[in-house]
């Protein structure tokens, strides 16, 4: 039988045992009494799994690494088979204000009354260094500040950084379906969004429900030509970003959308005469042009 008040908290962890311990035991201060704890451990060899087995009050799925987008596909999963109503999603170095969820969940039929459609909640993700500023940067051409006096001068705003403290509704899985789990990581989080946006539901970030996260360092190096550049990286981060990007772009961009990004990625590849990562990035880019995930 469904509970319409439960939340189910999914958090999923791949070999950071100490900030599992942290952001496990923020989510059982919650001030939000209706709330079960879901932990999916993607492989963990770091004393993870053992360290679950001893939390009685913590649901447990053990599988192999299958990313982020493997891990939430399994919380979301879950939730959906087992009859809860809500989820909130969060990665395992994210640590929930203990208020997190209950003005997410106090904060959704105000946000729906007010843009007239279901909508995907967020957190006001804050660098848990400096909490004075968020820990991501926004979207590319947005103007909205970092600085969190300033955000939490809204009720609610229509960016997001997912999925650290994502709220989702059973009835917008019903309708936008579930993760793309084959993406494994580093762009399923922007196709679900997008794909939320194309079925006309709105997303928005609720700023009272703070949620802690490191701030974003990009170790990367970079190549680039003219204005455009991309990571200088290779093996399972590189095979990821243009494969997803390819997916991304041919679902909810069109033609245009993937010849701009094929144009740009050959010219940087070919003029930093890097021929080989060319091919390869021609290979998994197509890839998930045509939706072909291994």
């Amino acid at each position: 039988m469904r509970n319409s008040n439960v939340v189910l908290a999914v958090v999923v962890t791949f070999n950071r045992l100490d900030e599992l311990k942290v952001c496990v035991a923020a989510l059982k201060s919650q001030s939000y009494g209706s709330l079960n704890i879901l932990v999916v451990n993607n492989g963990s060899t770091d004393g993870t799994k053992e360290w679950l087995t001893q939390q009685s009050d913590v649901i447990v799925i053990n599988q192999e690494n299958l990313g982020g987008a493997g891990g939430f596909y399994t919380g979301m999963k879950y939730m959906y088979d087992n009859g809860y109503e809500w989820l909130v999603m969060m990665d395992d170095d994210g640590i929930p204000d203990k208020n997190e969820i209950k003005n997410l969940i106090q904060s959704y039929d105000k946000v729906v009354s007010a843009v007239g459609k279901e909508v995907i909640l967020n957190a006001l993700v804050a660098d848990k260094d400096d909490k004075d500023y968020t820990a991501f940067l926004w979207a590319r051409g947005s103007r909205r500040t970092t600085k969190i006096t300033e955000l939490q001068k809204e009720q609610f705003f229509n960016d997001i950084h997912p999925f650290n403290g994502t709220l989702v509704k059973r009835s917008v899985i019903e309708k936008i379906g579930m993760i793309k789990k084959e993406m494994f990581i580093w762009g399923d989080e922007i196709e679900y969004f997008l794909r939320t946006k194309k079925n006309r539901f709105k997303i928005a970030t609720v700023p009272s429900a703070v949620h802690l996260h490191p701030k974003s360092v990009n170790k990367n190096n970079y190549i680039s030509f003219y204005n455009w550049k991309v990571p200088d990286v290779f093996g399972t981060r590189f095979i990821c970003v243009h494969r997803n990007k390819g997916y991304i772009y041919s679902r909810y961009y069109g033609i245009c959308g993937i010849i701009k990004y094929l144009i740009a990625n050959t010219a940087i590849y070919v003029c930093n005469f890097q021929f080989k990562k060319w091919l390869l990035f021609i290979k998994y880019y197509f890839e998930g042009v045509f939706n072909y995930y291994k």
